[in-house]
């Protein structure tokens, strides 16, 4: 089953178009991540699909599209900025406020305190927390009511290695727990260790969408590019006794972009899904060199990202 589906979201601000015709589908029970560099558009998107925001043209629904509304807006938790808590009241102190605003029962203070690991923290005043405990309140405060589905946006945004691992921990537990997890972020490392399905956005446009990798590897160049602009391209190591002899040899192999020299090895540069190491080896032992070191380097979402969105 699909949580959100998006119809051709477009959203215009006079003459910035911060979405473009955008349309895909969230599955039930993933940690979707929303990436793209500022000013993509990925805030304007979930701005729109909590309602905060009107889209210009374009729709979306939830589930199957039966369920009312303001039903599934109560079964979901929304952090697109971090709440302003009190400083001088305790965690549990400005979760009592947060609870009375939804109308949660109180009961459910000391499960999310427990579920962002705080509640040995329940009663210290909110102003003495470092920036990663703030940010876990904060995601208590999403989660009072349980949610099934959590939007959460730029969620490790200004924190440091070891806040950025609490959240990781954080969003990974929560999916877990079967909760869909919707989150923007522009931190793509991250990203990668969390997220199971990803769209890619640049200027309002959809780049990509699927899982991680599968995303990574379709085409985002338009049409009237060239094939080889619309690929993503990627590397095999290949070690021999004489490299300058190998690399020449590679150099004539009809699938290979270019090779490089380095770090006691070639570098031989492909189109992903054109070339194996296997191909590899039986070119070159055909060719009278003997392999001594062959290793696929795949390239992790940072970098495939930079290569879609450059």
């Amino acid at each position: 089953m699909d949580v959100l589906t998006l119809n051709g979201i477009t959203k215009r601000y006079r003459a910035i178009t911060a979405l473009n015709n955008v349309s895909f589908v969230i599955p039930k029970g993933s940690v979707f991540g929303i990436l793209g560099p500022n000013g993509s558009g990925k805030t304007t998107l979930l701005g729109i699909v909590t309602d905060v925001l009107r889209a210009t043209s374009g729709s979306y629904q939830f589930y199957d599209g039966s369920k009312p509304i303001d039903e599934i807006r109560k079964d979901m938790g929304v952090l697109l900025e971090t709440p302003n808590f009190y400083p001088y009241l305790s965690a549990r102190e400005n979760l009592e406020i947060v609870a009375k605003i939804k109308r949660c029962d109180f009961s459910q203070i000391d499960v999310a305190l427990k579920k962002v690991n705080l509640y040995e923290r329940r009663f210290y005043w909110f102003k003495t927390f470092s920036l990663g405990m703030k940010q876990r309140l904060a995601i208590a405060s999403t989660i009072l009511s349980n949610p099934e589905i959590v939007i959460l946006d730029e969620p490790t945004n200004g924190l440091d290695p070891e806040g950025i691992s609490e959240i990781r921990q954080l969003i990974k537990q929560l999916a877990g727990e079967g909760k869909t997890i919707i989150l923007a972020s522009h931190l793509l490392d991250e990203v990668e260790k969390v997220c199971t399905h990803v769209a890619i956005l640049k200027r309002g446009q959809l780049l990509a969408v699927g899982d991680v990798e599968g995303a990574l590897s379709q085409k985002s160049a338009p049409a009237s590019e060239s094939t080889s602009a619309q690929k993503i391209k990627a590397m095999i190591e290949v070690g021999a006794d004489n490299l300058e002899q190998l690399a020449e040899i590679l150099k004539n192999m009809p699938e290979v972009i270019n090779t490089e020299i380095a770090g006691g090895v070639v570098t031989v540069y492909h189109y992903q899904g054109e070339l194996t190491a296997k191909q590899v080896n039986k070119y070159c032992f055909e060719n009278g060199v003997v392999v001594d070191r062959l290793s696929v380097k795949n390239k992790n979402l940072e970098s495939k990202f930079l290569e879609i969105t450059k």
